[in-house]
């Protein structure tokens, strides 16, 4: 999970003025995904009209009935019914019988970061005044100050997100999700009503990977070879826009892939973003006949 050494580990703990961790700190991988996917969720209901059933809205990944965990069992095992049955948020992160398509990396944290306790009231359920139970650490009990817990502070981490086999749409989706991360709107962790997690992020590289090399920011559905395949899949018809500038391509003579090297970040978010609109658009037009 982190390749600092054990002596580093010790060496930077003591200049916190705590005893050596077992492990060094890092974010998992789930912290940032679940986050991301609970933002992806919020922006599609907020554009799909109040009431619009499965899956012509993101569904409850909870719901025992109306989940598409749940109602996916019923399309016999066939991985491009599934796909095409799943509602957005599905497609992309996926659920139970259908792959997620997008995957986080764990993210160790940087040197630099500072290591702190933070001492809150805990609340008596049934007199609703403070909890004098304690267990916070020594001296607590019995003075309301109960729950004790430690927190990073001005930390620095880098996740590497990988997208396979992605609709256009999908990365339209995720140029607003990135959007709303850059702006802080995205909490990550543990007690975000108590204003922990609070995360400003900035995509520093986005490379792309193709079979061959290409002029466009082609997807799945420009790569499929005919109408009735992009149909069998439930595929939004979008065609690929072409690079704001050049890419840079790479190969080194062995890969059948060659890899693509976006030169302009906010002109691929901008080209992309688009195809997130017009999938929108289709859904918003089609779910009034659907709604129950």
């Amino acid at each position: 999970m982190s390749r600092a050494t054990e002596k580093e580990i010790e060496a930077e703990s003591r200049q916190c003025g705590n005893k050596p961790p077992i492990m060094p700190f890092y974010v998992p991988g789930t912290s940032i995904r679940g986050p991301f996917r609970a933002q992806s969720e919020r922006i599609i209901r907020s554009l799909l009209p109040e009431g619009a059933s499965h899956p012509y809205t993101a569904c409850d990944p909870f719901d025992q009935v109306l989940g598409c965990s749940e109602l996916l069992k019923k399309e016999d095992g066939v991985t491009r019914k599934k796909y095409a049955a799943a509602c957005p948020a599905c497609k992309l992160f996926g659920c139970a019988g259908l792959a997620s398509r997008i995957r986080f990396t764990d993210a160790d944290i940087e040197k630099g970061y500072s290591s702190v306790y933070r001492d809150m009231i805990g609340i008596d359920r049934f007199t609703g005044g403070v909890s004098t139970g304690g267990g916070g650490g020594s001296g607590s009990k019995g003075k309301g100050a109960n729950m004790r817990f430690h927190v990073l502070e001005n930390t620095t981490f880098t996740t590497t997100v990988t997208v396979t086999n992605f609709e256009l749409w999908q990365m339209g989706l995720l140029a607003y999700v990135f959007r709303d991360f850059e702006e802080g709107l995205v909490p990550i962790g543990f007690g975000k009503t108590k204003g922990f997690g609070l995360v400003k992020g900035e995509i520093t590289e986005i490379t792309l990977s193709y079979p061959e090399a290409l002029t466009h920011i082609n997807h799945i559905g420009s790569l499929m070879s005919n109408e009735a395949e992009r149909a069998d899949y439930g595929i939004h018809p979008y065609e690929a826009p072409p690079f704001g500038n050049p890419p840079v391509q790479k190969n080194d003579g062995f890969s059948l892939y060659k890899t693509v090297t976006v030169t302009n970040i906010p002109d691929f978010w901008a080209k992309t973003a688009p195809a997130f609109n017009g999938y929108v658009k289709e859904l918003v037009r089609q779910a009034p006949e659907k709604t129950t």
